[in-house]
């Protein structure tokens, strides 16, 4: 089956195989074609593009891009896919003064927009529900996990031979690294706590500074952004992940927690705060440990308690990986979304080609 990623812009320094198309970037003045687009919901250009190409379904990621792009699959005649991550959804509910411009015009046009999507694709049941409770058809949503690349076990090691505790994200407040922090003060009074946090943002000053005036046994290195494959490698290196994200006023949470599924995958278990889809990426007390969220005593024990057990450790990184393998891996998560898609009538099986050719 062929595919193309069609798009507004080109973001640097991300390789994408495949056919694409970029209105700012394949067209005359297409910069300006991009802005009338954001502005308009409209664009020439770009309708005439998928025409041609004349796709069976469009998969839109995140749902003001999906709002944004609703006009233009509609008048091409295609049926329109979105695929929903978690804070394009949750923020619609949130603070409008923390809104942008896109989520403001979707949550005014809400029920508009769901009668133009053919399928929602939520990342967990989390989302699945929310979407529900929303007005969404409930044969219009179908759980879909996001996947992730499964690693060779050959090079990964056990989390038994490490000892540090990883954070990655970004530094902003509903990630809830501070939290962290303050339990790893907790239990660096008596002992050593290696922690690397991974990420910037708006928080990072304040978190070095709360780190600074951490115990002496607290060790925390902050080596800013790192690339996917510096971040992989950094995960053989650490005992365990920790996502101690929170629910935030503007309504921000945890879709699903991708980076909990890629720890997994690399045989590590992860501890995390029982916050929006968290909870479907590890099995408490099996392939990490689930925490009450913002409960900074309950995460300082959890901490403790697999920094302290090497079987606890290495067994849990083990169950973890497993469980990646059969709920997030890459390749079989693309064929059940193209089962998923087959199952609602979006795209036609090879057979069927072959039977009703055009």
């Amino acid at each position: 089956m062929d595919a193309a990623l069609f798009g507004v812009d080109v973001v640097p320094d991300i390789e994408v195989r495949g056919t694409t198309w970029a209105l700012g970037s394949h067209r005359p003045f297409g910069r300006s074609q991009a802005i009338l687009l954001k502005a308009t919901r409209r664009s020439p250009a770009l309708c005439g593009a998928l025409r041609t190409f004349a796709p069976d379904v469009l998969i839109a990621h995140f749902l003001q891009c999906a709002w944004r792009i609703a006009h233009v699959t509609k008048n091409a005649g295609v049926p329109l896919v979105a695929m929903c991550h978690g804070s394009d959804l949750l923020t619609l509910r949130g603070s409008k003064r923390r809104q942008s411009r896109s989520t403001r015009q979707l949550a005014a046009n809400w029920m508009r927009f769901v009668e133009d999507v053919r399928l929602f694709l939520p990342v967990s049941e989390f989302l699945g529900t929310r979407l529900l409770e929303s007005g969404v058809p409930p044969s219009r949503v179908a759980v879909h996990y996001l996947g992730v690349p499964i690693p060779s076990g050959d090079d990964l090691g056990s989390a038994a031979e490490c000892s540090a505790v990883l954070f990655v994200g970004r530094l902003v407040e509903s990630k809830g690294c501070d939290l962290l922090l303050q339990a790893v003060g907790d239990i660096a009074r008596g002992r050593r706590v290696d922690v690397t946090v991974v990420g910037d943002g708006p928080q990072r000053s304040a978190l070095l500074k709360q780190a600074a005036g951490l115990p002496p046994g607290a060790r925390v290195r902050f080596p800013g952004s790192l690339s996917q494959r510096a971040v992989f490698a950094l995960m053989r290196q650490h005992r365990m992940l920790c996502v101690p994200s929170v629910d935030v006023a503007s309504g921000a949470s945890e879709g699903l927690g991708l980076v909990a599924c890629e720890a997994a995958a690399h045989g590590r278990p992860v501890i995390a705060f029982d916050t929006g889809g968290l909870r479907e990426t590890l099995i408490h007390g099996t392939t990490g440990l689930l925490v009450q969220r913002r409960d900074r005593r309950n995460l300082a024990e959890a901490l403790e308690a697999i920094l302290s057990d090497d079987a606890m450790a290495e067994a849990m990184g083990h169950a973890a990986r497993q469980l990646a393998v059969e709920k997030f891996d890459l390749s079989r998560q693309g064929r059940r979304l193209f089962e998923k898609l087959l199952a609602n009538g979006l795209i036609c099986s090879e057979s069927d080609r072959e039977m009703h050719p055009e």
